[in-house]
């Protein structure tokens, strides 16, 4: 019957109507079944959302979490029971914090889901009647009115002054006036004018058109079941913890394997030294690790949220802080979306000009104020957003349509259209008078008008003076600002009235030939002024854009709006906006893919785009190496925020793109997202801070116990203590390091390269060489307690506590790896210093408590030996200050 790939705007209603076999009658009954039979629901496919098992899994999809996991069953398989416990607590510890936090923002999320309208009016049988919107089928007449939302993919067949909004779809938030004409075959989504789309909302008007597509067959059906097709790119920091664990994993699998192959050829018992190879993964693995990386993701997801930004899962927390290219929307996010009269002008500007402009433009407008008996502050305003802004400007000047209406009573009024391109209204002025307010497309108006409101009253309008008008005209709408006239004339009393019953006598008056009287007397009007209107930036947006570039990130701007309004923010907002820095949708698709390459760079405005090309531009940027956030709020954005790195969803857009994204803008403020790369940034720098603490002392326990087994000695260190250090001591100040507070200048660094490793210089040097030097003070000490002949229980308490003291000094340091400590605030993070705290108190506990001491096989120690630790843990403290100050003086 129809053609899936059918061009209906580039048909007439008739053609439509004769290749959907149906009539302006609507569908029979008995047709309306056999085709919904044939055709099956109108429905979009619906991702089932995660269950909390589901979520709970999820946790454990991590490199650092399979490490633990197979140490755990070998600690198992050898019945160390308490090994076994310790490593399972932690795998478990681990994945109830990201549980809790990652199903805390799905029921956030599930809560910002908006109720949505499943009725339609469609004809049938001759007759309007109301279905399920599931009901709708192909060829059906469905009925459209102003505030309902379109049911399915349609062509128009009538049209009476319909607009529609078609942000959800096009991006485009001005709404789209219809046409029955037919169109190009070429004509872009956006400028259909002859169709309506699934999911939009019909501002004004009524009209009647017959369904064309149903179901996946729509245009958002076609995007949303695109997502399915969409791959999910591997986060920078998912690859990077991915190598490093593999790295981790094979160093200690070949270190362990190399010492239990050393033991058995130095003749040691072949079990022992197995013990004892794992004895050194676990010594190599810091188990405290995935708790502490979760815990900074959850607490960077909650500042976030603070800051209003919700962030869906828990890597992508992480992520934003390597964002180096932002495609942000311009409608919403960077504008509030909210049409202001910004400026009235004419060749002479005075009050009274002003308030005349407002004047006419109240008396034209079809926007209302719905609630005007309650106070003006609580006043809701409804209709087109060009006539709200004109209505709000006049309640500021004390004029509004009651109060009109009362002072000139209306007669008559002519709606605003698509094809005359004003509106107008008829009112009664005085006993001999009535005037005729017109409000319209100013090169419409100019053409009309004779004469010019002066300052104290009309005068001719001159050639030169138009001239003069129509080049301001030009000039600000090339600056993107939206432009009405308005105008007026006084007529005799009661012409216009008299023209209209006349009308009515020889019968009903159609539109046509309401719109022929009006045309009679709209010449020779008055021009009164100019009214610009505009969609003001958000606050805030400035500063976050030059933070944004500071930061050394890239904003382009992807809109569905026109070219000239996004060049106008652009300009506005200091981001490059020269001829070469624009392509519209309909030339971005002629450009070939090794042409774009070339022009990548330069484009920073994407204008009129469609859905598929967003998805072009974010794997464009992601190929150049770039890590991409892409904003949106339609279900056009759902493939583009899948694909992209970091899916930006404006908290106002559609569930669609709430679900595709990784953080919901809940105040739709780019703002927030400039803020939210900050904490990323922020949760980066300290998960280093955290890898730095904990492998710096894993590093040293592995060297202790492989020099020990070389030299066949004794273990300094049993696999308890071992696990009790990695576990309980360094546990709380790992955590307590995921509450540091950005770093001043972390929004004037560049982005992260995307595979830049997780152990930078500094980090290394501090692991490695800081480690190496604690290990030779700790193995000098342990050879020379042997030397003594003190008791191996003994000397395997003086070295734990030395470890855990070497620690505890520790973590002072560790709080920047860019500062030296005496630049930090020592009071700036309290959770420290209740962590030390807590790391003290376990460390005593584990020497002189003894249930401590049976399970760790511990003794206790004198003032001596404490004196002795606290001088490691100084020199260890001064020496890593030293690595900084070079690392400092080079950069």
């Amino acid at each position: 019957m129809t053609s899936p790939k059918q061009n209906w705007h580039n048909l007439t209603a008739s053609e439509v109507l004769k290749k959907t076999n149906t009539t302006k009658k609507g569908l029979t009954q008995e047709e309306a079944q056999k085709r919904l039979r044939k055709f099956g629901l109108n429905a979009l496919p619906e991702e089932k959302p995660l269950s909390k098992a589901k979520i709970f899994l999820e946790q454990f999809k991590s490199p650092l979490i399979y490490i633990l996991v197979i140490a755990g069953f070998v600690t198992l398989a050898l019945q160390d029971w308490t090994d076994s416990v310790v490593i399972f607590a932690a795998v478990f510890l681990n994945a109830f914090i990201g549980y809790f936090q990652e199903n805390k923002t799905s029921q956030i999320l599930s809560k910002l889901k908006k109720a949505v309208r499943d009725k339609a009016i469609v004809i049938r049988n001759g007759k309007e009647k109301e279905i399920s919107q599931n009901h709708v089928i192909m060829g059906d007449i469905i009925v459209l009115k102003a505030g309902d939302k379109v049911p399915a993919d349609a062509r128009i067949i009538e049209n009476y002054s319909l607009k529609i909004n078609e942000a959800a779809l096009t991006g485009e938030w001005l709404a789209s006036e219809k046409t029955i004409k037919k169109l190009p075959k070429g004509t872009p989504l956006a400028d259909r004018k002859n169709m309506v789309y699934m999911g939009t909302i019909i501002e004004s008007g009524r009209g009647l058109a017959v369904v064309t597509g149903i179901g996946i067959k729509t245009e958002i059906g076609k995007v949303a079941t695109s997502l399915s097709e969409v791959e999910k790119t591997e986060t920078p920091y998912q690859k990077k913890i991915a190598k490093f664990s593999k790295i981790v994993a094979i160093a200690v699998g070949a270190i362990s394997l190399a010492l239990f192959i050393a033991g058995a050829i130095t003749g040691r018992d072949t079990l022992e030294m197995f013990v004892t190879a794992v004895a050194v993964a676990v010594a190599a693995i810091p188990e405290g690790l995935p708790i502490a990386i979760t815990v900074i993701l959850a607490l960077g997801m909650e500042r976030i949220l603070r800051k209003k930004g919700l962030v869906r899962r828990l890597v992508a927390a992480e992520v934003l802080g390597s964002t180096s290219v932002i495609c942000t929307d311009k409608t919403g996010t960077l504008t509030e979306a909210k049409m202001q009269v910004t400026e009235i002008f004419s060749l002479k500007e005075n009050p009274r000009i002003i308030k005349k402009a407002l004047k006419a433009g109240v008396a034209c407008s079809e926007a209302f104020i719905e609630n005007v008996e309650d106070p003006m502050h609580k006043w809701i305003i409804r209709g087109r957003p060009t006539e709200k802004a004109i209505i709000k400007a006049g309640i500021q000047e004390g004029i509004t349509k009651e109060k009109l209406k009362k002072q000139e009573p209306q007669i008559d009024s002519l709606p605003f259209s698509p094809e005359h391109k004003y509106s107008a209204s008829v009112h009664s002025l005085e006993k001999t008078q009535d005037i005729i307010y017109m409000l319209g497309a100013p090169e419409i108006i100019l053409e009309k008008a004779t004469h010019i409101e002066g300052k104290s009253r009309k005068k001719k309008l001159t050639k030169k003076e138009k001239e003069k008008l129509k080049k301001k005209f030009e000039k600000l709408n090339s600056k993107g600002l939206r432009l009405i006239a308005a105008s007026y004339k006084k007529i005799k009393k009661d012409e216009f009235i008299k023209q209209i019953k006349k009308q009515e006598e020889i019968g009903e008056i159609s539109e046509e030939q309401k719109q022929g009287i009006y045309e009679k007397h709209l010449e020779e009007m008055v021009f009164i002024a100019f009214i610009a209107i505009k969609d003001p930036l958000r606050a805030r947006v400035k500063q976050a854009v030059k933070t944004c570039k500071q930061a050394g990130m890239r904003p382009i701007i992807v809109t569905g709006d026109h070219a000239l309004t996004a060049r106008a923010i652009a300009e506005e907002l200091g981001i490059p906006a020269e001829s070469k820095n624009v392509i519209e949708g309909k030339d971005f698709n002629k450009i070939t893919d090794k042409e774009f390459k070339k022009r990548l760079k330069d484009i920073t405005i994407y204008a009129r785009v469609e859905p598929q090309q967003k998805l072009r531009i974010v794997e464009a940027w992601q190929k150049n190496g770039e890590v991409v956030a892409m904003t949106g709020d339609g279900v056009n954005d759902a493939p583009a925020l899948k694909k992209a790195n970091i899916g930006v969803a404006l908290g106002s857009g559609t569930d669609v793109a709430k679900e595709a994204s990784d953080l919901v803008l809940l105040s739709d403020n780019f703002y927030v997202i400039v803020t939210a790369v900050k904490e990323g940034r922020t949760i980066i720098d300290n998960i280093r801070k955290v890898i730095t603490y904990l492998f710096s002392f894993s590093f040293t326990e592995m060297i202790l116990i492989g020099a020990s087994i070389i030299g066949t000695f004794p273990l300094p260190v049993l696999p308890a203590q071992i696990l009790w250090v990695n576990l309980i001591q360094d546990s709380f100040p790992a955590i307590a390091l995921g509450f540091e507070k950005e770093e001043k200048d972390i929004m004037k660094r560049k982005p992260e390269e995307p595979e830049s490793p997780l152990l930078n210089r500094e980090m290394k040097v501090i692991i490695f060489a800081i480690g190496i030097f604690t290990d030779l003070l700790l193995l000098g000490l342990f050879f020379w307690l042997l030397d003594r002949d003190m008791p191996l229980e003994e000397i395997r308490t003086v070295i734990f506590a030395g470890l855990s003291v070497g620690a505890i000094f520790f973590t002072f340091p560790c709080r920047s790896l860019r500062k030296n400590i005496w630049e930090i605030n020592p009071f700036s993070n309290k959770t420290i210093i209740l962590a030390w705290i807590i790391s003290i108190i376990t460390l005593l506990a584990a020497v002189y408590i003894p249930i401590f001491q049976k399970l760790l096989k511990t003794v206790p120690l004198n003032p001596f030996d404490w004196l002795l630790f606290i001088a490691i843990g100084i020199i260890n403290l001064i020496l890593i200050e030293i690595a900084k100050l070079f690392f400092k003086k080079k950069s």
